[in-house]
């Protein structure tokens, strides 16, 4: 889910590129989407050729990337990427990509995103991508076992950018939702994550831990 810079590079730490069954996309910010380019070199260029890898996406993707190609890269990219575009509403959509069902609605942010669960083996993550407090967002996350919430401001700042959450709104969102588990993504770089834990915890009372790289959560 998402694809960031260096996503890709992480991802081959723990998983060989041909097994990658599917990506799932919240919104076309490059810090949510740019190695999805790494991801299409690879398969032109891999075995994995001709096998067009499932994208699910927030409505509007398709024309938002091509654009960004040109010559013969913009008909061959949509040959190795199926995208499969969500409506971005308040009603789920479902998609199913190999042993994981993916649900999708609309979050709450500056373009079209989307907040995501996915289900499989009778666990469950639900991840808000970028968003602010949103009623569809904690239905997504109802009773989920793993809830990756963006975090991205602090009680540090007064005031926040529309379009993400405080960290106390993240954990009240996961403590509305009756999620079994809190993982804080997205805290902005120049604020305190020890702070956003604290914040959070005001309102959730179960496990917290920050998205950090390399870490590896067991549900």
């Amino acid at each position: 889910m998402d694809l960031g810079t260096g996503t890709m590079a992480n991802m081959l730490k723990h998983v060989s590129f041909e097994d990658l069954g599917g990506v799932a996309l919240t919104h076309l910010h490059p810090d949510h989407f740019v190695d999805l380019y790494a991801i299409y070199t690879a398969r032109r260029f891999s075995r994995a050729a001709g096998t067009p890898l499932p994208v699910v996406a927030p409505p509007g993707s398709v024309d938002a990337i091509k654009p960004t190609l040109n010559g013969n890269t913009r008909t061959e990219f949509f040959e190795y990427l199926h995208f499969m575009e969500a409506r971005g509403s308040d009603e789920m959509d479902r998609f199913e990509i190999g042993p994981f069902v993916i649900e999708a609605v609309a979050a709450q942010h500056s373009v079209p995103s989307l907040c995501l669960r996915v289900t499989a083996g009778g666990r469950t993550v639900c991840y808000t991508g970028d968003t602010d407090k949103s009623p569809a967002v904690v239905e997504m996350a109802r009773g989920c076992d793993l809830f990756l919430c963006e975090a991205t401001f602090t009680s540090q700042l007064p005031m926040k950018i529309p379009g993400h959450l405080y960290a106390s709104e993240a954990g009240e969102m996961a403590r509305q939702a009756g999620a079994g588990r809190l993982v804080l993504t997205h805290v902005w770089p120049t604020l305190e994550e020890g702070t956003a834990r604290e914040d959070a915890a005001e309102a959730f009372k179960g496990p917290i831990e920050l998205a950090v790289e390399g870490l590896v959560v067991e549900i």
